[in-house]
């Protein structure tokens, strides 16, 4: 039957059709790329609001912590015995002052205003500060808690400073002095410059009235003062409150900032959401997207013309046109996806060789049948929806709601994910779709053990900087309880000592003796600290004899019995093979003794010529199977194996001479091995 209008006509109405589509798309598709740019780049802005929050009030904690702990040992009735300016409290101070990571020192002011002592003698002893506002709110009143100045600039040297301070009370808890810690504006600023950002952001450090702390990039000529980009009506108000607030400078300039106010401390930090360099990316993929379409309508356009003079003769085109169908079903055919077409009523019409090998099932028996032989019953009234739906619609094409779970069945009952994509067409008046099918099993699983993956490695992270600062923790109070008091006490006694040598009279026995026993005490301290640090053997004689003094060490405060077997030991010639091995046994000594309720261990390194071979076994009670996946312990030996290109096993052990318990293997290549790590 013959058209009652051209056909020219009908592609010329079509291309134009298709061209303003094209284009609508694109704008429209642009425009969302932005808005998800800026919506992710504000969600960015917003995080690392948090992460500053918790590192600048973690900053001023431990100075206050570091305060409150000078002035509870000045308070005591042993502090109270020595004089604000004497050596002992300068060795206090001294030893104080490391907690605070070089972000400043500490310095104690007198009852009359006088600076008499501090961390760093070379600065600022014997200047009068009565005039000082830190000075001021503690003279001649109770004790208010914590005082925090405003940020001043030192006039000789140019640096800038934040004073925070703690009253020293005496006996009968009159006014005693202060004790400063002075932090430096510029190691503040230095805080916020270990997080490595994708393109900078202006980082600011506020008081609460909105006096400017500290900032990154540094301004220099705004530091003291009000910030112009702050308006108070606008400030977060409670603490751990995030705020985001839009600022438009006098030039005309707007700006977007990310505000929150920290919980202990009247301090406000902001970062600035640069929203033009947060959509550099989005310039970047608008222009090949925009080439693309440009590309898309020329062809669109160059088709039409193709097909104007084509439909000029219309035999050919008939021919070629059942040329083409016989190419499609061979590409149906020999596709690697699975291909399944059905009609309105979705009666099966196609189903091809990838089809087959997908659901177990011939085409043949397939054919014609309803589309819920292959869907499982659980699944197929929404199905059945989800295609009535685009039958109707105006689309061609879609794909079938990636972010459901959609699944399969096969002949034998088995259901399998699957990712699917649609499309639509009219055959001779009538709907026929296309669906084109791929089991997505192996990379649902994958998914699944890069979920799990990622969430140990953050677990262990989040313990490991736990157990840094547990361990900072202990070996300060070592260093300054125990190793601090006893030099303290031998330098008493050493001054006693020259004093009476001086005046010439006779040396109690006793008391050199007492003398000495402190100083081995002193030496016993020193050598424990430093062998939890890193057992020094390691480094003076090697793996072997290391984990040899180890294994003793162990065996000698415990019942257990365990057999060292280290033949390959002079393979191990390097630093980072010998540290990671040893901490691995150390560790694995450690949980045994903990948990595994062990009698005999054997402790075994072996080489096949091309890698090393540890073997832990104990003859235990097992370990369970929650622990074996995700304890942080066996996280960190299975991260040191994979930083050396090693393989990591742990499994149920089971030996004729060690009774069924845990059995740990670590294999590590001959060959060095070399990562790159990327922050």
């Amino acid at each position: 039957m013959r058209l009652s209008f051209k056909p020219a006509h009908a592609v010329i109405l079509l291309a134009g059709m298709t061209v303003c589509v094209v284009i609508v798309a694109v704008l429209l598709l642009l425009q969302d790329l932005k808005t998800r740019e800026l919506d992710r780049s504000r969600q960015e802005t917003h995080s690392l609001t948090q992460l500053f929050l918790r590192q600048t009030e973690h900053s001023f904690e431990s100075a206050d912590l570091v305060l409150q702990g000078v002035q509870e040992r000045l308070q005591t009735t042993y502090g109270r015995q020595f004089s604000l300016d004497s050596e002992q409290i300068y060795l206090l101070l001294n030893t104080r002052a490391h907690a605070l990571n070089a972000t400043g020192n500490l310095f104690v002011v007198d009852d009359r205003g006088g600076v008499v002592n501090g961390s760093d003698r070379d600065k600022d002893i014997g200047v009068n500060v009565a005039s000082q506002a830190y000075y001021k709110a503690f003279a001649g009143a109770a004790d208010p808690g914590l005082f925090i100045d405003r940020p001043r600039q030192n006039q000789a040297k140019g640096l800038w400073t934040l004073n925070m301070a703690r009253r020293i009370g005496g006996k009968n808890d009159e006014f005693r002095g202060v004790i400063v810690v002075s932090l430096q504006i510029a190691n503040l600023e230095q805080l916020f410059s270990h997080v490595k950002l994708e393109y900078d952001r202006p980082i600011s450090i506020y008081m609460e009235d909105g006096t400017l702390v500290a900032s990154s990039p540094h301004r220099e000529n705004l530091l003291g003062t009000l910030a112009p980009e702050l308006s108070r009506e606008l400030l977060p108000q409670t603490g751990g409150e995030i705020k985001m607030i839009a600022h438009q400078s006098g030039d005309g300039v707007a700006s977007v900032y990310s505000m929150g106010r920290l919980k202990n401390f009247p301090f406000l930090v902001s970062v600035m959401n640069d929203e033009d360099m947060a959509l550099a990316s989005w310039r970047e993929t608008s222009v090949p997207i925009a080439l693309g379409a440009v590309l898309m309508l020329i062809a669109i356009v160059t088709v039409a013309g193709f097909l104007m003079r084509e439909l000029e003769r219309e035999e050919k085109m008939a021919a070629a046109l059942n040329e083409a169908h016989v190419r499609y079903h061979h590409t149906i055919d020999s596709v690697m996806d699975a291909i399944v077409g059905i009609d309105s009523q979705q009666n099966i019409l196609l189903f091809n060789p990838a089809a087959e090998k997908m659901f177990q099932m011939h085409a043949k028996d397939v054919m014609g049948k309803s589309l819920d032989l292959l869907l499982p019953n659980t699944m197929r009234h929404s199905h059945q929806r989800h295609v009535d739906n685009f039958s109707e619609s105006d689309g061609v094409s879609r794909a079938m709601a990636p972010q459901l779970n959609i699944m399969g069945r096969r002949s034998d009952g088995t259901e399998f994910p699957i990712e699917s994509s649609i499309s639509k067409t009219m055959i001779g008046g009538k709907s026929q779709m296309t669906a084109v099918l791929r089991d997505v099993t192996q990379r649902r699983r994958a998914e699944a053990d890069l979920h799990q993956l990622n969430a140990q490695l953050r677990e262990l992270s989040s313990s490991l900087q736990d157990v840094r600062e547990q361990e900072r923790s202990r070996i300060s109070r070592e260093l300054h309880d125990d190793l601090g008091q006893q030099l303290t006490g031998l330098k008493l006694e050493l001054a006693w000592l020259s004093s009476r040598i001086k005046e010439g009279r006779e040396l109690p026995l006793d008391r050199v003796t007492d003398m000495k026993r402190m100083l081995d005490v002193a030496i016993t301290s020193v050598r424990r600290i430093s062998t939890d640090l890193r057992p020094l053997i390691l480094d003076d004689l090697g793996f072997a004899e290391a984990v040899e003094w180890h294994v003793a060490e162990v065996a000698k405060r415990s019942h257990l019995k365990i057999v060292l077997n280290l033949p390959a030991h002079e393979l191990v010639n390097d630093d980072a093979r010998a540290t990671a091995l040893f901490r691995i046994v150390q560790e694995s000594l450690t949980n045994i003794l903990r948990h595994a309720q062990a009698h005999n261990v054997h402790v075994s390194l072996s080489s096949n010529g091309e890698s090393l071979c540890l073997r832990i076994q104990d003859d235990g009670i097992g370990m369970p199977e929650k622990i074996r996946v995700g304890g942080i312990g066996l996280v960190s030996m299975r991260e040191r194996v994979n930083a050396l290109g090693g393989e990591f096993r742990i499994s149920t052990a089971f030996d004729s001479e060690i009774h069924p318990g845990v059995l740990i293997e670590v294999m590590l290549p001959l060959k060095a091995h070399k990562e790159e790590v990327v922050l």
